[in-house]
């Protein structure tokens, strides 16, 4: 056996962004009670041509809707049977969109059950007190079974969810008790064994990454907090510092010669890119000015970072950045050949490694396959690039995957 220096790196050396957009639905209610399903959609659609543009992340599916009514809520139904209000074609109309085309670029979650009020699971009926704070005092069975019952009705309407996203700070006092109660609703439900979930906000640190909350080696399971780097700059208070012009509110996240926003400042700490946003202010004003915005930001992003950063699903996110933190690696051989074999509880793919051999190198193979050579950063699949003294390979990672490295 020979000493190697093996590290993991971002994917293809390419700094990870995502977006994420809370408290979408089908539906939305206003406070008088109305129920109106075509600003909904025409949300999503303006969404998919961000996602045609390259744009990756996830919206909120609120699973089940309410209304307040004397003094308390009703429940007007889940997404799975049919919403009061909501014609049975415009339900099925907003849904067969999430399935057919948004799922491509879009991780579609629950915001639990209504993102308002609790629903007692045994009798149907809505209680006072809110989803939040009901779950501060919950165990894990308590909490798995609500959330399971949240991914069952997104399920049912065949969507579905790999992670879920926590309405206001829901789970924040439990959250080691919550993370396990996600891990066992999403084995239960969709028979999924990583997971993630949507809860923290980090507007000021210098670097922002994804939290491995719960790591089973064995058992293959995993649970990965997704952190977003900034705040809502699309909110109403925002939107009136800005005069209402949409390039002022993207100057918040990035201004359009890069040099400046959250979004420049991250992406030279080489932070993870993940913002977030909620879709009224993205489309509530009813003049799309946040939407404006928000693709004022996607155009500067691909102007002035190009290919050094990834657009990424938030389960892609969740996935890599659970890879990275469990995989092994044995080198054997020496002299002018160094063999990896790799051990990992979960694929990856694009999986980025650097090694330290302090040589030239002739050739690189994965799995018998050669892989092609690039001058520099930043990778494609299944490619290798050298600098300094490092080798750096992108290739798709499974338990047993070799890695052959011919050195000059």
């Amino acid at each position: 056996m020979v000493e190697v220096d093996v590290r993991s790196e971002l994917p293809m050396l390419r700094v990870p962004i995502s977006l994420i957009v809370d408290d979408w639905s089908v539906a939305c209610v206003s406070e008088r009670g109305d129920v109106d399903y075509r600003a909904t959609y025409e949300f999503l659609t303006d969404m998919l041509s961000l996602g045609a543009a390259g744009v990756r992340g996830k919206i909120s599916l609120v699973p089940c809707l309410t209304k307040t009514a004397d003094g308390g809520h009703e429940l007007l139904g889940c997404v799975s049977r049919g919403i009061k209000g909501v014609p049975r074609e415009a339900l099925e109309r907003t849904l067969s969109l999430v399935r057919s085309e948004a799922s491509r670029y879009f991780d579609f979650t629950p915001e639990m059950l209504t993102h308002t009020v609790v629903v007692d699971l045994s009798s149907g009926e809505v209680l006072s007190e809110t989803e939040w704070e009901w779950s501060q005092r919950q165990g894990v069975e308590e909490l798995a079974e609500y959330i399971a019952q949240s991914l069952r009705v997104l399920r049912d309407a065949g969507v579905v969810a790999s992670g879920v996203t926590s309405p206001c700070d829901f789970g924040r006092e439990v959250e080691g008790l919550y993370a396990k109660a996600i891990l066992e609703a999403e084995k239960l439900v969709n028979g999924l064994s990583l997971t993630w979930y949507f809860l923290h906000v980090e507007p000021c640190k210098a670097r922002v990454t994804p939290r491995l909350m719960h790591l089973d080696w064995g058992l293959g399971e995993a649970v990965v907090s997704i952190i977003s780097c900034s705040r809502d700059h699309l909110s109403k208070s925002e939107l009136e510092r800005a005069s209402r012009d949409p390039s002022k509110l993207a100057d918040r996240w990035l201004w359009a010669d890069g040099s400046g926003g959250r979004l420049a400042e991250l992406y030279r700490a080489k932070s993870y890119l993940i913002f977030h946003t909620h879709w009224y202010n993205v489309y509530g004003s009813g003049d799309r000015l946040g939407f404006k915005a928000l693709r004022e930001v996607v155009s500067r992003v691909s102007h002035v970072m190009g290919s050094g950063v990834v657009w990424m699903k938030c389960s892609e996110v969740a996935r890599y950045f659970a890879t990275s933190k469990a995989f092994k690696a044995e080198a054997k051989g020496g002299g002018r050949e160094i063999e990896l074999v790799f051990r990992s509880p979960f694929m990856c793919k694009n999986f980025t490694v650097s090694l330290g051999v302090g040589r030239e190198v002739a050739s690189v193979e994965a799995d018998g396959r050669r892989l092609r050579r690039l001058r520099d950063a930043p990778l494609e699949p299944n490619s290798w690039a050298t600098s300094s003294d490092r080798l750096y390979v992108c290739f798709d990672l499974r338990d047993g995957a070799r890695l052959r490295v011919l050195l000059s």
